[in-house]
């Protein structure tokens, strides 16, 4: 495995460089102070992502860019996978290693089976959006409208399907009526969708930013947005995490509260963040040359993200009651309290005034 191994998106442009235009705008910034250098002699540590350009991980990039991990004395390597079930045979062959994924993943056998926790929550939303062709499903009125299409995600076992599944039965109809159909990138997620191989997408951005604005898409539902969120959930769906191996929290408490610490001021860096701050250098980027968009994207997405990386209880009881809607024999219940940790976040929560 490469470290953000190349794969074509609109532009010619890879993974990694998407990445790092996106993040642009924090090159060159200063640190805020305090804990330089305080762990020196932490291992090195592999942060794992999937989709790296999605703007669900920007706390996670953002944290490496901006020197806030070097800052806690931290040695930190990216590394984009390819798929989920990926990541996980990734974690179980051992290392150290910390995912950037949504708390959902925590509900999946696989996971269960690994022993994961989230020490922070980074999106207090699930960060993403339906949308439906203008081509193909102009006269949209209701879910029930999608039953028989074909709905794109990058995954099918993925938050992304279950929030469309789950919006579908609050609108009274059946799940089992979608084709939901696996994407596996950003730039197979929009040409996809340009190509009309599906009818409908539910992605995080700045892909569907980029849809709405170039009119291929119409969004329909909105994970993104705190209130939207609060209102289809019945309380505050939990989105992306930094989620870890219980027996790395044992024996290496002090690695996780450093890349807690350093995604947290990433936290607070983007609560101020300003147009230049984000723009910068931005005409190199050959993906989003329009200011605009970027903004528009960035926008879409600048409340979705965790205002001190606490996990609330109603979060985590409007993430089971989902899964149980869906999955009504799921055995999850007497074991949630597990599966989350407030302590880390709480800790950079105190020291940097988040």
């Amino acid at each position: 495995m490469k470290k953000f191994a190349a794969l074509s998106v609109p532009g010619g442009i890879n993974r990694r460089h998407w990445s790092l235009g996106l993040l642009a705008g924090a090159l060159g910034l200063g640190a805020l102070a305090g804990g330089a250098n305080a762990n020196a002699d932490l291992p090195k540590l592999t942060l794992l992502v999937n989709d790296s350009p999605a703007l669900t991980h920007l706390p996670v990039l953002l944290a490496e860019h901006l020197g806030f991990f070097k800052d806690e004395g931290l040695r930190v390597d990216i590394l984009d996978q390819s798929s989920s079930s990926v990541t996980l045979e990734t974690i179980a062959a051992g290392g150290v290693y910390i995912w950037s994924a949504p708390y959902d993943q925590l509900f999946n056998p696989s996971s269960k089976s690994l022993a994961l926790v989230s020490l922070m929550q980074t999106g207090r939303t699930p960060q993403l959006a339906l949308g439906v062709s203008r081509k193909s499903m102009g006269n949209f009125k209701r879910m029930q409208d999608l039953a028989g299409k074909r709905i794109g995600v990058m995954e099918l076992d993925s938050q992304a399907r279950r929030c469309v599944d789950y919006a579908m039965v609050l609108a009274g109809g059946s799940p089992s009526s979608l084709n939901h159909v696996a994407l596996g990138s950003a730039s197979s997620a929009i040409a996809a969708m340009r190509n009309g191989m599906v009818d409908a997408l539910c992605a995080p951005d700045p892909v569907m930013t980029l849809l709405e604005k170039k009119d291929d898409v119409d969004i329909v539902r909105n994970f993104r947005s705190a209130k939207d969120t609060q209102r289809l959930f019945a309380g505050p769906m939990p989105g992306n995490c930094l989620l870890a191996p219980q027996a790395l929290v044992k024996k290496q408490p002090q690695l996780c509260q450093a890349v807690v610490s350093g995604v947290a001021r990433s936290l607070k860096w983007l609560r101020t963040a300003g147009p230049s701050d984000l723009l910068s250098h931005m005409q190199d980027n050959p993906v989003l040359l329009d200011r605009a968009l970027y903004l528009s994207a960035v926008d879409n997405t600048r409340e979705s993200y965790s205002m001190d990386g606490l996990m609330s209880n109603d979060a985590i009881q409007a993430a089971l009651r989902l899964r149980n809607v869906l999955e009504p024999q799921s055995d999850w219940r007497k074991d949630v309290v597990a599966t989350y940790t407030n302590e880390f976040a709480l800790k950079a929560q105190k020291r940097f005034k988040v």
